[in-house]
């Protein structure tokens, strides 16, 4: 009893600092960094010493959680001071611009005119480029800019304002990510090495800043599957952890449809729990509420716009061409999207996936350091991913559990859907690893069971690559303002 509430103090802990920290930042600093003055400053640092010292009083005293504890305390500072150096119009995908308009295509748009007017444009989606996504994300930046600028009217134009929200997502996702390690019967070292893989991958970095929709779904797709592990695991099958699974699913593809992805392996362990149960009446009426739960919250967006539209249930807006005649990659055969290498290639798959989740559409090739320490990162990265493709493959050899099949349908659902998109929409911006960010689940699962499973080669090379990947990372975000 005493464990059980100790686990939920800290994930009552957890969620308190996700959200605490982030409005503290608001408050102090407008989340820019040209409006802290010696004062602020001084404050900020003295605040996070108290967030740090929460972060270590929260983990075990061993020398283990020590390290989880430095490593959080380093990932938060890390996303703060990206938040702060970079604007809401800075880094960021389809957003547009603030205060301008441009037809009511860009996420800022949205975002703006459901503050304005209370209600969803009443136009055919496909007409307004990102209006087709669902809106869970742009609801929620209106609600809380709403309120934001009425308690500052001073700031009624302080988009950066936004940043506070994909901070907490981001720092939602961090503390979710910790607790993934907790479930998955790692060694110590195996514990530390699958959550800094998380902890530093540059993409989920850039997401404490990202005002698109990416950061809340991939958050919602996290909680879903943590979720569902719970309640995998506990003899009862509780169905207060089922609807919870169905309600993060539902509200991750309100976020973003692609969110949907993580109902497969939800799907798998659901059907492998109906077949081990002696309680199938029980499960099949279980089953039934989850459905009715999660299809209206996750597809509610998708049928109103084929209801009024006509517009397809997976529709997917397309860049102009026109404008942007140097994005379309079309006809390129199958095997040149993965095996051609070289000088103004720029629709390997592979390698512009690798690119993505390193620099993010930015390659900084302009300063000498920037590009210095980017190519060296991409190495890292480069260097890891194989890493856990090899550990999957010795896994599978050497062990063959339920977290291992969970993890594996996870990754080929996910990556086999990026493929498919990427041919469907021959586009070099369709090459993104922000679409396949909740792979790195399984990517740190497989890193963490590399110390118990691996060859002591494979193994070393797995820690070299997630410590080389963490540091130069970590490094890179504290100096990429220096870009502008």
């Amino acid at each position: 009893m005493e464990n059980r509430l100790g686990k939920k103090f800290r994930i009552s802990n957890d969620i308190a600092t996700c959200i605490a920290w982030p409005l503290f930042v608001l408050i102090l600093t407008g989340c820019r960094v040209s409006s802290m003055t010696p004062v602020n400053a001084g404050l900020l640092i003295f605040a996070f010493a108290i967030v740090s010292y929460n972060i270590i009083k929260s983990e075990s005293k061993d020398k283990t959680g020590r390290i989880l504890a430095v490593i959080t305390i380093a990932a938060v500072a890390v996303r703060t001071f990206y938040v702060l150096y970079t604007g809401a119009e800075q880094r960021q995908h389809d957003m547009g611009e603030f205060d301008t308009d441009l037809g009511n295509n860009y996420h800022a748009e949205y975002i703006e005119y459901l503050l304005e007017n209370h209600r969803l444009l009443n136009a055919n989606v496909i007409e307004h480029w990102q209006f087709y996504h669902p809106p869970l994300h742009h609801i929620i930046c209106a609600v809380f800019f709403g309120i934001y600028r009425n308690i500052a009217p001073s700031m009624a134009h302080n988009w950066d304002a936004l940043q506070t929200l994909s901070l907490i997502y981001s720092l939602v996702t961090l503390a979710l990510a910790r607790r993934f390690t907790e479930l998955w019967n790692l060694s110590p070292e195996g514990k530390i090495t699958a959550y800094l893989a998380v902890a530093m991958q540059p993409q989920l970095i850039v997401f404490a800043g990202a005002i698109n929709n990416d950061p809340l779904s991939v958050m919602f797709a996290f909680a879903a599957l943590y979720m569902t592990l719970l309640w995998m695991r506990d003899e009862k099958k509780s169905f207060i952890k089922l609807i919870g699974t169905s309600v993060f699913i539902g509200l991750g593809m309100m976020s973003k449809l692609s969110a949907g992805l993580v109902a497969v392996p939800v799907g798998f362990v659901m059907l492998k729990e109906f077949l081990a149960s002696s309680k199938k009446a029980k499960m099949v009426w279980q089953y039934a509420v989850f459905l009715i739960v999660c299809a209206p919250l996750g597809l509610w967006y998708q049928i109103r716009s084929y209801i009024l539209w006509k517009v397809p249930l997976t529709y997917v807006a397309v860049p102009d061409t026109v404008l942007n005649p140097g994005l379309v990659i079309s006809g390129v055969p199958f095997w040149k999207r993965f095996f051609e290498f070289g000088e103004g290639v720029d629709y390997n798959i592979i390698y512009e996936t690798l690119n993505a989740a390193v620099f993010d559409g930015d390659y900084y090739q302009e300063h000498m350091l920037l590009a210095l320490i980017g190519y060296a990162l991409l190495a890292a990265f480069s260097v890891f991913t194989v890493t856990v493709l090899a550990n999957m493959i010795v896994c599978w050899i050497k062990e063959r559990n339920i977290m291992n099949l969970i993890m594996t349908i996870f990754i080929v659902v996910e990556i086999a859907s990026y493929i498919s998109f990427c041919f469907k929409y021959p586009y070099t911006c369709t090459m993104s690893f922000r679409y396949i960010v909740p792979t790195l689940i399984a990517g740190a699962y497989y890193t963490g069971r590399s110390k118990a499973v691996s060859p002591h080669l494979l193994s070393l090379i797995t820690t070299i690559s997630v410590w080389a990947l963490a540091l130069i990372s970590l490094v890179f975000h504290c100096l990429i303002w220096i870009k502008g």
